[in-house]
């Protein structure tokens, strides 16, 4: 199994926490890379909670940006089901 790539992020209330990254990948059309990762928590249908954010490779202090549209959310997780089918996990998406 290959080592998870971890992540440490200060979240909306100055918590630091380590999170998985699951996968990260560039939008050629867009331009815009996307980082997708998890807390390894679970909603109340036991679905792994999933975040997704905007980020710039070049950014020494990887700063996250918030995805702002239904379309980039759609592209999002339609990724997000290719990364389920390729890893075989379930409950990513609810």
């Amino acid at each position: 199994m290959a080592d998870k790539a971890i992540m440490t992020v200060v979240n909306e209330n100055n918590e630091i926490m380590d999170v998985d990254v699951l996968f990260t990948f560039k939008n050629t059309a867009t331009g815009r890379c996307y980082i997708v990762y998890t807390e390894n928590t679970t909603d109340e249908n036991g679905d792994t909670e999933v975040f997704a954010s905007i980020f710039d490779p070049d950014d020494k202090t990887l700063t996250l940006s918030p995805i702002e549209t239904e379309e980039e959310w759609a592209m999002l997780e339609s990724k997000l089901r290719d990364y389920e089918r390729a890893h075989g996990e379930e409950g990513l998406l609810s």
